[in-house]
This record gives C-alpha cells, structure tokens and sequence, in this order.
C-alpha cells in the first residue's frame, strides 16, 4: 500500500476538446481528442459544468524545476510569483475557469 500515486485528472468541461488543445498548445503537452498528457500527468477533460471554485480554493498544481523557470512562466501569463513559506508560484484561470497554479520550492 505504499506505491500510491496519482495517475490522472477527469475534469469537467462545456467543450472538453477546446480545453485538452488549450492545455497542449499552453503547456506544451500531447493531445488525442480530450486528452492531454506530458511526463507524469493525464489529463483528461470530459463533459460536464466546471468546478466552478475559486483559483485559490481548488487548482492543479504543476511544478517548474526553478525560480527562473517560474519567473519565466510569470512572463508568459503577465502574473506576479508570490513567494510563501513553502514555495514561489502564481495561480491563474484556465478558458473555463479551472484553477491552475504554477510553482517551485523555495531553496532550503
């Protein structure tokens, strides 16, 4: 019971093909239809009304391997990296308002 690791995402979205291509072409992942992938992580968009949460209630976490990486990725969305106890990063919506954040630890 210790090899426990999470595989994949189903999230709901009105157009579920728009969002796989809008999360390829963003985060540079391989989409087949409704499904995004990259190393580590599926994403799989299917039918439904989104979440609906707020950014900082509920989001996807992905993780950049630096604070340069991170303020790269700021660049790209105009977003300023909030630095916190743990780690650096930035949230922003996705086109159906899903949560997304961005984010790096902070050096030890």
């Amino acid at each position: 019971m210790t090899d426990l690791r999470l595989d994949h995402l189903n999230i709901p979205a009105r157009d579920p093909l728009a969002l796989a291509q809008w999360y390829g072409e963003t985060f540079g992942l391989a989409v087949e239809k409704h499904v995004a992938r990259g190393p580590g992580m599926i994403l799989v968009f299917v039918p439904g009304e989104p979440i609906g949460r707020a950014v900082s209630e509920v989001h996807m976490g992905f993780r950049v391997p630096s604070l340069a990486a991170l303020d790269q990725w700021a660049a790209r969305f105009a977003a300023t990296p909030v630095a916190g106890p743990e780690f650096t990063s930035f949230r922003l919506p996705d086109p159906e308002g899903n949560g997304v954040e961005i984010y790096t630890p902070n050096a030890k």
